[in-house]
Order: C-alpha cells, then sequence, then structure tokens
C-alpha cells in the first residue's frame, strides 16, 4: 500500500487540483520548484493511475523516461487515475461504494484515499465513517469464515453467505446472507471482537469454540427469522448489531449455565457413590467380624461340660477376651463412621449453601442425595451401637453359666480369701 501514501504525499505537493472528469485532473504551474518536481516523480512512482500528458516548457516529455530538468519555467500535465482498484483511491465515498464488490470479499486495504474530502483512511483522528465502513468489511469477512457455505465466483453480482442451524430437532431451518455496502450503513456502530474472536484460526486458544461457533449461527438464525429477504438480512443485522449480540451472549450463558449445572449433578453423583462405597466398606468390615458372636455362644457349651473349675475359668477368660476385642474393632468402625459423616458435611455443604440458585431438578436431586445418605448414616449409626451391645453377650453369658455351676466353690473361694485379707499377720 506504499503506493497509496506515495501518491497521497505528491497528490498534496500539488495542490489537490480538483477531478475534471470522474477520474482525470489536470494541473499547470509557471514556476519551477523542487516540490512540483517531486511531486510529478511521486505520481510515476506511485501507479495509482497514469500520466496521460506531460508538458514541460511546452514540450511533450514521456513520463516513462522522464529526468526533470531543474530549470523549467513552465509545466502542464494530465493525470488519469487508475480504476481497476489495484490502488484503492477514490473521488469519495460514494465512487468507493460504486466499485465496492470486492470488498464484500475481503477486508479493507490499511490505506485508502478520498481525494474530495482529502481523507486518508490510516491518517488519525479516523474519520466516523471510515472507521463504520472498516468494522462492516470486516464484519463481512468474519461471517464468512463462520458461514457453512459462501459464494466463491468473484464474478457473481451477490455475494451469498448461508447459515444452518446445527440443532435437527427444531427441523432444518436456514438463512441467506447477501452482504453489501451501502452509505446508509455507515451511520450503523459495527463492534467485531466478538464475531472476531470466533474465528476458525483461533481453535486452539479456545476448546469451546465449536460450541460457540454453532450457538452463534442458532442466534443469528433466531435474529433474523422475520426477515425474508437476504439483503435486507443484513441491512437488519447491521442496524441491529448490538441488540444481536446481546442474543448472543443470552444464548450462551444459558448453554454454559446448563453445562455448569450438568457439572455439578456429576459431582454429587460421584460424592453419592464414595461416601456410600465407604460405608459398605464399614459394614463389610463389621460383617465378618459380628460373626465370632454366634462362635463363641458355642463355646458355652464347653462351659457347662467343664471338669473343674479353673478349666471353666480358662473358657470364660478367653470369651472376655474375645468380646473386649471385638468391642474395640467395632469401636474404631464408628471413628471411621465419625470421619465418612464429617467429609459427607464437608463435601455438600458447598452445594446445599448454594442450592438456591440451582434448577428444581438439580435441587431435588441434591436433596434427595442427602436424605439418603444421612438415612444410610444413621442405621450405620444404629447398627454399631447394638453390635457393640451385642459383642458382650458371650462373655456376660459365660461369666453367668459360669457363677451358677460353681456356685459353691466360687463362695467358698471367696470366704477363704476374705479371710486370708482379714487375718492379722502373726
Amino acid at each position: 500500500m506504499a503506493d497509496v501514501l506515495e501518491f497521497v504525499r505528491a497528490y498534496r505537493l500539488l495542490g489537490r487540483p480538483v477531478l475534471t472528469t470522474r477520474n482525470s485532473f489536470h494541473f499547470k504551474a509557471s514556476a519551477h520548484s523542487a516540490e512540483l518536481a517531486e511531486a510529478v516523480l511521486g505520481l510515476v512512482e506511485s501507479k495509482a493511475g497514469r500520466i496521460d500528458e506531460l508538458l514541460i516548457d511546452g514540450e511533450e516529455i514521456r513520463p516513462q523516461a522522464t529526468t526533470l530538468s531543474k530549470a523549467w519555467s513552465k509545466i502542464e500535465l494530465c493525470y488519469t487515475l487508475d480504476t481497476s482498484g489495484d490502488v484503492p483511491v477514490f473521488k469519495n465515498i460514494d465512487q468507493l461504494m460504486a466499485r465496492s464488490k470486492s470488498y464484500v470479499r475481503q477486508s479493507l486495504p490499511p490505506h485508502f484515499y478520498l481525494l474530495d474530502d482529502d481523507l486518508l483512511s490510516s491518517e488519525e483522528p479516523i474519520d466516523p465513517q471510515v472507521k463504520s465502513l472498516q468494522g462492516i468489511c470486516r464484519l463481512i469477512v468474519c461471517l464468512a469464515d463462520l458461514a457453512h457455505f459462501h459464494d466463491e465466483k468473484e464474478s457473481s453480482d451477490e455475494y451469498k453467505l448461508v447459515f444452518v442451524a446445527d440443532d435437527s430437532t427444531k427441523g432444518e431451518r436456514a438463512v441467506t446472507l447477501y452482504p453489501f455496502l451501502d452509505k446508509s450503513l455507515l451511520a450503523c456502530e459495527v463492534g467485531v471482537a466478538l464475531v472476531g474472536s470466533l474465528q476458525g484460526s483461533n481453535l486452539d486458544l479456545n476448546p469451546h469454540l465449536l460450541k460457540e461457533r454453532a450457538i452463534f449461527r442458532a442466534s443469528l438464525i433466531e435474529h433474523l427469522a422475520g426477515c425474508l429477504d437476504g439483503r435486507e438480512r443484513f441491512r437488519f443485522l447491521v442496524a441491529t448489531w448490538s441488540r444481536f449480540i446481546e442474543l448472543y451472549e443470552n444464548n450462551l450463558s444459558t448453554y454454559l449455565s446448563g453445562f455448569s449445572f450438568h457439572k455439578i449433578k456429576q459431582e454429587i453423583a460421584v460424592a453419592q457413590i464414595t461416601i456410600a462405597d465407604q460405608m459398605s466398606k464399614v459394614v463389610g468390615d463389621i460383617s465378618g467380624k459380628i460373626l465370632s458372636v454366634p462362635v463363641s455362644l458355642v463355646a458355652m457349651v464347653a462351659i457347662a461340660k467343664a471338669d473343674s473349675v479353673l478349666e471353666s475359668t480358662i473358657l470364660v477368660a478367653g470369651l472376655t477376651i474375645t468380646s473386649a476385642l471385638l468391642a474395640e474393632t467395632l469401636a474404631a468402625q464408628k471413628l471411621q463412621y465419625d470421619r465418612i459423616k464429617h467429609s459427607r458435611r464437608m463435601m455438600f455443604s458447598a452445594h446445599c449453601s448454594s442450592s438456591h440458585q440451582y434448577p428444581s431438578d438439580l435441587r431435588k436431586c441434591l436433596e434427595e442425595t442427602v436424605y439418603s445418605l444421612s438415612d444410610n448414616e444413621k442405621k450405620l449409626k444404629r447398627s454399631l451401637l447394638v453390635l457393640r451391645a451385642i459383642c458382650w453377650v458371650p462373655a456376660i453369658a459365660a461369666t453367668a453359666l459360669h457363677s451358677f455351676i460353681y456356685q459353691a466353690a466360687l463362695i467358698q473361694g471367696a470366704q477363704k480369701l476374705i479371710k486370708l485379707i482379714l487375718l492379722p499377720p502373726c
């Protein structure tokens, strides 16, 4: 785009001569100056057009071979601008719009010049119309990347962009846009930061880009549902761009909320399985050990058939030790139960405090999970208490049976022990 900048510099040095036709101007000077000589050479080098006629001191000079004399006294030239579009120099904004077919397929060049307004697009401050035009052209390029189909034929009079809804459950729905440039559109303010972030080239930077692009298309179809003509759809989209962005952000927020709630539901399910698994392990450990209670009761038969007090006493002591060990094991299981209960409260406390923000189905799922786990905890706690009491049954029963069978011997032994204690020393 150096050709545009070179042309603008030269054109301004010539005093910005007015176009005498649609795309040509004449220039005359009757005094030599280094600036004028530099400007003429700049016109040749810029390639923004061609010098049709160049007279120096009344003699016609070929511009291709010109080496301007430093001592000329009069110069006259006729310059015709290139209308092919290779160098974006235009009479005014209207002429740019008239040649805008290529600009609906690509971004505007970084530099273009409007002669009547002496307006270079890259100069600060940027003209509001130029800024709006750049935004609309960039928008069209970005929409082409988001569209499912677009017309690739450069010679086509209409540039077609087709957007199809990805949600097949609602039936096949599509809209077609025919982007165009029109001076009336320049009054609209279009921000392209959002649509620019949805370009396919950003896929590596955003893992959710494909879904966001799908939401954008669905939002576009929803927003343009009331328009039938492709050109009017595009005009309506540009005129209501801020409303469309709001619709897209609401749809995206709804999707993200649904995704977040689904993730929370998965977390609740995993937590429920984890807590239930830990309680199941506690029950499994108890089940294996509590079987020793009925086995211990069988020893009652051995006590009844014991041949002596000593043999019976040893059996009672063994049952008592067994009951004590089982009671300590159950106490350890009670501590494990307390840890599981504390973990369950920690895992669900955050969800319970935020449950008022959840949808009704998720809130109901959370309530049912907490209730069922709490109910299981209560049953497990009761089971531990009952089993700790039951584990002492063999020891108590054995002691009672031993006392009943050997009552006389025990009384006699007790009397001897008392006398021994109370007997004064010799």
